[in-house]
């Protein structure tokens, strides 16, 4: 069974255009495999030693590292599947995959790219 990658992308009209490429599974980089991860409301936060120290007993603490554990939560990424769907870059091999593989990229940049600036916005305050 040959799996396909679909995006979108918004033409200069305002018309979206779904492409599709090529598509394999990976092991989720989120939660590496495993379908959980820490709950980003409390792994986002920058604990001190000591805050982490009195914010825990011992339990909570091994809880808090351990995979599966109360602190986890479905992974946002893969859903729970431990697999996502990604672009197959070696299987890009006509034209017409080619051509819209390079539109993949430079949406990929783009969105990068707003990402770095949202950040440094964050970081600024704004």
């Amino acid at each position: 069974m040959t799996h396909r990658f679909q995006f979108t992308l918004i033409d200069d009209d305002g018309d979206e255009l779904i492409h599709d490429l090529p598509a394999k599974h990976e092991v989720c980089d989120r939660c590496e495999g495993h379908g959980t991860h820490l709950n980003p409301a409390i792994g986002e936060h920058a604990y001190t030693r000591d805050e982490f120290n009195e914010s825990f007993d011992d339990d909570e603490r091994a809880e808090y590292f351990r995979r599966g554990g109360i602190y986890d939560v479905q992974c946002e990424q893969c859903h729970g599947q431990r697999v996502v769907t990604v672009v197959d870059e070696r299987a890009c091999t006509s034209a017409t995959d080619k051509r819209t593989l390079a539109i993949y990229h430079a949406q990929q940049r783009a969105a990068a790219e707003d990402e770095r600036t949202r950040r440094a916005e964050m970081r600024f305050g704004y």
